[in-house]
């Protein structure tokens, strides 16, 4: 087998990024748009697939865009797609409200009116995260755009509103606006073709809910005879919503005799009402009550569910013989299950071995159920060789039971945190045995335990990705996939420096091919930095700049993909690195630029680094501007001509500007100081102004060292000089970093050398000056 993925035939990967022909291959905006369609409607994508994907086009592209797509963008987003990876809703976070808010405001300004399910969606998200001052604003911008009004939003605001007691005014507001609405015949429900409908069960459910929220059964009790009257039956779910009202205020005794009640009325007791109950006993103590309860569950033939087992304030033992004395019907398989789970969470494998000898005692086998709260438990606390044991006992030869992919996935990932790469593959080897393709999610623990585990066996990589791409039925690699294949590649260009050549093959073809039309796979901020860590390390600079380029233009549109970037020095460090190594030296400087423009911390490294290329370069006053930007204070009046101050050249740009009465030092007119950072001395080392000192000298201008030693160290200056001061709002704030700036003898020995080098009038001056400065401030490191 071939080590690198398909499609192996590009001669386009053996080339820098930048040179990729087909990357840069223009497309018209209208075709864009078309291929856009395409994935969106017909391609299995998820929503963050969506998302990048829009972003990704060029705004010209938006026009060609229709209604329709915007609001299958939308629902991908949410992931309530027929398309979504995930077996239910997930939970939304600010992130997605962010992504889809940013694509209603795209294509408001690319013209495209929205329909009821455009604002179906954005409803739906702001409820969800209980912005409902911005769902109501949209309730009316659906109004005034002469939207079609159907019912869905309003009460899709309405159930969220009953799930806040304090929004119950909003909520009554709301239903009243409903009605008014149906009365004047201007809403409907999604379904109907006319405009003649009534009030529907969910609505009224909703309304009932916030008012048993509230606590005002008067207000319940006149809403359902209102639904009485309009011909709507209430359902279980209906009357156990006001259960749950009236045991939250009224407590448990008064729930037990509503449940009569329903049962008068015809109703049959479900799992939730028991749930109900038995969770208000909990609350309250009650413990005769509770076991009560669930003999009375146990013999409607209602299996207790996992959410409320949990709950129990009940041995596991007492749990068995309630259910087993009392149950009808009940599969017992079911109760035993999350029992054992719980005594696995607990860590107590002996008490759980115990309940499976239970189980088998009473005639009960265990099933695969059972043995995955086990594994899983085991395997989520590095217990690989209990696992290993637990699982050639339930699934041998011998036995009936036969591991599904649950199970086998447990164990590839139980191998996969212990580092044991035989037994990860030899679980995979068995799920292909038993009929089961492995997925996406097998793949991406396979993976991330190779990066983790097999540092610089590239190969073992490369084959995986490659059967990956080949499987049948296709799988489609995800975000996390690829990036578990970028850090085994940044790991091993970290340690060895280097990349070997079909490697950096298949990492250029995977950046490229995952931005491609057949596989578009969304970059986060993960991506970008290992990718730029794995070309910068290895000595790829052009590669390295390309990724680095992508990344900054997609944090235009996406802040997130810069964090990780941002947050350490170390990726933009590697990046300078690459640069020196490849005498680039006007491209340090240019990322120095970025570098206080993304808030990077600071690094003593990349420093000594940025001055090493402005002195490459003959660029002595940016080195100075540089350090002289480090070192000094900004002032509380900056603007004024005071040290630590900033003055504006005709350009516009800031232009340090240090003035002392016998140090002057004034930066040129029109010199780029864009270079220049904010006051950051901690990293500004004895060895950093050894090396400035240095550069000062070889460029003729040691009338700048004192100035700068005295920046360095200000313990000798502070008193004439206030202005090295920051105000806050205690009063000042003293900036001396006497106690952290230190200057070794050999320090001290380097720069004389320095110093001796220059025969000029100037130095000899600046020698007897240091010295003193020495003298004063370092006695310890003053040469004999």
């Amino acid at each position: 087998m071939s080590l690198l993925p398909k499609p192996r035939t590009e001669k386009a990967a053996d080339r820098p990024l930048g040179h990729n022909v087909e990357a840069t291959m223009a497309i018209s905006p209208k075709e864009e748009a078309i291929e856009y369609i395409e994935g969106i409607h017909n391609k299995n994508w998820n929503g963050d697939m969506a998302y990048a994907r829009f972003y990704s086009m060029s705004k010209k592209s938006y026009k060609h865009l229709r209604t329709i797509d915007i609001n299958r963008t939308l629902a991908l987003i949410r992931r309530v797609g027929k398309n979504t990876h995930l077996s239910r809703k997930p939970t939304p976070t600010s992130n997605t409200l962010l992504q889809m808010t940013n694509v209603y405001e795209a294509s408001i300004r690319a013209g495209i009116v929205p329909d009821q399910y455009t604002y179906q969606e954005l409803i739906a998200i702001n409820t969800d995260l209980m912005n409902f001052d911005r769902a109501h604003t949209l309730l009316e911008e659906m109004v005034q755009r002469g939207v079609k009004l159907t019912i869905r939003p309003y009460r899709t605001l309405l159930k969220g509103y009953s799930m806040v007691a304090s929004e119950i005014d909003n909520a009554r507001r709301l239903w009243q606006s409903i009605k008014a609405k149906i009365s004047s015949n201007t809403i409907a429900t999604a379904k109907s073709t006319d405009q003649t409908i009534k009030l529907d069960l969910l609505t009224y459910t909703c309304i009932v809910a916030a008012e048993c929220n509230e606590g005002d059964f008067a207000r319940v009790m006149d809403i359902l005879e209102e639904m009485d009257g309009a011909g709507i039956a209430a359902d279980i779910v209906l009357r156990n919503t006001v259960l749950g009202g009236i045991i939250k205020h009224r407590g448990l005794d008064s729930g037990i005799k509503e449940v009569k009640l329903m049962v008068d009325s015809g109703f049959i007791p479900d799992s939730y009402t028991y749930y109900l109950l038995i969770q208000s006993a909990v609350s309250e103590g009650r413990i005769d009550d509770m076991k009560r309860l669930l003999a009375e569950s146990a013999k409607r033939g209602i299996t207790p569910s996992v959410k409320l087992i949990r709950k129990l304030q009940l041995s596991p033992q007492e749990i068995l013989d309630t259910v087993t004395r009392n149950g009808v019907g009940i599969d017992m398989v079911r109760v035993y299950n999350p029992l054992i789970g719980l005594t696995m969470r607990e860590n107590s494998f002996n008490e759980a071995l115990g309940l499976i000898g239970h189980m088998r005692a009473h005639k009960i086998e265990p099933n695969t159920v059972t043995y995955s709260y086990l594994l899983d438990a085991l395997s989520k606390s590095k217990r690989l060789n209990e696992a290993k044991a637990i699982y050639k006992e339930a699934f041998g030869p011998n036995s009936k039971l036969v591991p599904d992919a649950h199970i086998l996935g447990i164990m590839i990932d139980a191998c996969a945190r212990a580092g044991d790469i035989h037994g990860l593959f030899w679980h995979k080897k068995e799920m292909e045995h038993c009929g089961l393709a492995p997925t996406e999610v097998i793949y991406n623990i396979i993976l991330s335990a190779l990066s983790r585990w097999q540092q610089g066996n590239l190969e073992a990589i490369i084959l995986t990705m490659d059967e990956l791409m080949e499987a049948n039925p296709p799988i489609q690699p995800s975000t996390r996939t690829l990036n578990a294949v970028y850090a085994a590649f940044a790991a091993k260009a970290a340690r060895a420096g280097w990349l070997e050549p079909n490697e950096l093959q298949c990492l250029r073809m995977w950046y490229k091919k995952s931005h491609s039309v057949d596989l578009y796979i969304p970059r986060d901020m993960y991506t970008y930095t290992l990718v730029i860590e794995a070309f910068a390390s290895s000595n790829y600079l052009e590669d390295a700049l390309f990724v680095y380029s992508d990344m900054l233009n997609h944090g235009e549109n996406d802040a997130s993909v810069l964090r990780n970037f941002t947050r350490s020095p170390k990726c933009m460090s590697k990046l300078i690195l690459a640069c020196v190594k490849n005498q680039q030296y006007t491209k340090v400087l240019e990322l120095w630029g970025d570098w206080r423009q993304l808030g990077i911390p600071g690094h003593e490294e990349s420093l000594r680094m940025v001055l090493f290329a402005c002195d490459q370069l003959g660029r002595s006053t940016s080195a100075r501007n540089i350090v002289f930007g480090l070192l000094t204070p900004q002032s509380p009046n900056a603007g004024v001509n005071e040290v630590g101050a900033t003055a504006k050249s005709k350009s516009g740009r800031a232009h340090l500007d240090i003035t002392d009465d016998s140090d002057a030092l004034k930066v040129e007119p029109g010199e780029d100081d864009s270079l220049a950072h904010g006051y950051q001395p901690d990293i500004v080392s004895g060895a950093v102004l050894a090396l400035f000192i240095g550069i000062a000298i070889k460029h003729r201008m040691v009338d700048c060292i004192m100035p700068a030693l005295n920046l360095w160290h200000p313990k000798t200056t502070l008193v004439s000089r206030p202005m090295l001061s920051i105000a806050d709002a205690g009063g000042s704030q003293t900036t001396s970093q006497s106690d952290k700036q230190r200057l070794s003898s050999d320090d001290v020995a380097q720069i004389l050398a320095l110093l001796q080098k220059d025969k000029s009038q100037e130095a000899s001056v600046i020698i007897s000056d240091f010295l003193t400065f020495v003298e004063d401030n370092f006695p310890e490191a003053a040469p004999v």
